[in-house]
């Protein structure tokens, strides 16, 4: 990875880790935030230490060559065993003290066995350990218990995520989590490609060595998709509030014909009467006409003619029966007929996004369907024959 990469990806990840660690009036850190934070630094850090200019200065003081590698290695392990941890605490809470009992013996133990191999391998300092290194059997298991421990965290965590983020509601969190899974699965490629590439060349004795920096690339993408799915739910919604608000506007749009007519029916089901177009606050007015709108169905409800469902027949949609049921009951409503009959609603998700789009197709029909015309005109007519 390019020095100055490993610097901003530092700079980076200690800011999301502050920020999640922040003390906030009201707000409690839980054990996934102080893990995804520890994740953070411990990257940020590994990156940082395994630039160029860093292991050079290490190596002038260090007491056996590369050392300055393994300590970057294992602060990038510190990490996937963090983020191992996080993994724990999202799918099984009640797990996560024995997963990190556990793991720490063999975060311990795969740390140590680094560190035997290196010396044991008696290497000198070079920028270029992998391909220098890589026909040594030392070195070449020292990189295999490397990315093996990551690749197991790695894949400990999609596995226990996985299956949340799937289950998750549609949404700001959902994506976030989403794009960590993807980082971490792009780290198991990652892993894969640093981990079985020197393999390969002590088996054969054919370097797979490229011109192209591909492990650095893989790395980069991974930070950048942590990094933003870990800070999605913070500025996520500023980011989509553009587009939530013209989509409110929308709705209100198309929900207005058939909140007009019930406003002129029963003024008083407006919550507010000042009259003006909600621009600046298009979300909390169509949440008002959602309401509004559905405390005239309620009230209305008795006033439809008992025969509406027989006069539509059983072919038609069940927006158009509710926009029918609507008509008829302003058509009895301005008659001061009561029949007594209680309509049933459509089952619709108990949401603003669900229930505004329902009634966007209610109004729809309501304004333009020959049907519910027809009802409206058989309601007049029933109703002047009652008098």
């Amino acid at each position: 990875m390019l020095t100055w990469l490993n610097f901003v990806a530092l700079t980076l990840a200690i800011v999301v880790a502050a920020y999640k660690l922040i003390p906030v009036v009201g707000r409690r850190h839980t054990g996934g935030t102080r893990y995804l934070s520890a994740f953070f630094l411990c990257i940020g850090l590994g990156l940082a230490v395994m630039a160029h200019p860093v292991l050079v200065a290490i190596s002038r003081v260090e007491p056996v060559p590369n050392l300055g590698r393994l300590l970057g290695n294992a602060l990038e392990m510190l990490a996937a065993y963090f983020l191992g941890a996080l993994g724990q605490s999202i799918a099984r809470p009640a797990e996560t003290r024995r997963w990190l009992r556990r793991h720490v013996v063999l975060l311990a133990g795969a740390t140590v066995l680094m560190g035997v191999l290196l010396v044991s391998a008696d290497t000198t300092f070079t920028l270029n350990f992998v391909n220098v290194y890589s026909q040594d059997p030392m070195v070449v298991a020292y990189l295999v218990v490397f990315f093996s421990y990551i690749a197991v965290c790695l894949v400990t965590f999609i596995a226990s995520v996985g299956g949340y983020v799937r289950h998750a509601a549609a949404g700001v969190l959902r994506t976030g989590l989403s794009l960590v899974v993807a980082g971490s699965a792009l780290g198991i490629v990652w892993a894969a490609w640093s981990g079985v590439r020197p393999v390969v060349t002590l088996v054969t004795g054919r370097s797979l060595a490229t011109s192209l920096p591909i492990g650095s690339t893989l790395g980069s993408v991974c930070m950048l998709l942590w990094l933003i799915g870990a800070t999605l739910t913070a500025w996520g919604d500023r980011i989509t509030a553009p587009l939530r608000w013209l989509r409110a506007l929308r709705q209100l749009h198309r929900i207005e014909p058939l909140w007009q007519a019930l406003r002129a029916a029963m003024p008083h089901i407006a919550l507010d009467t000042s009259g003006g177009w909600p621009f600046p606050h298009a979300e909390f007015a169509l949440y008002r006409r959602v309401i509004e709108v559905r405390d005239a169905q309620l009230t209305l409800r008795p006033y439809a003619h008992p025969d509406v469902s027989r006069w539509l027949g059983p072919a038609v949609d069940p927006a158009t029966v509710e926009a029918a049921v609507i008509a008829a009951a302003l058509v009895g409503h301005a008659q001061g007929r009561n029949y007594r009959v209680e309509h049933p609603f459509q089952d619709v998700d108990a949401s603003l996004a669900s229930e505004s789009a329902w009634l966007a197709q209610v109004a729809r029909q309501f304004v333009g369907s020959a049907e519910v015309e027809r009802v409206r005109r058989l309601a007049a007519a029933e109703a002047d024959r009652d008098r």
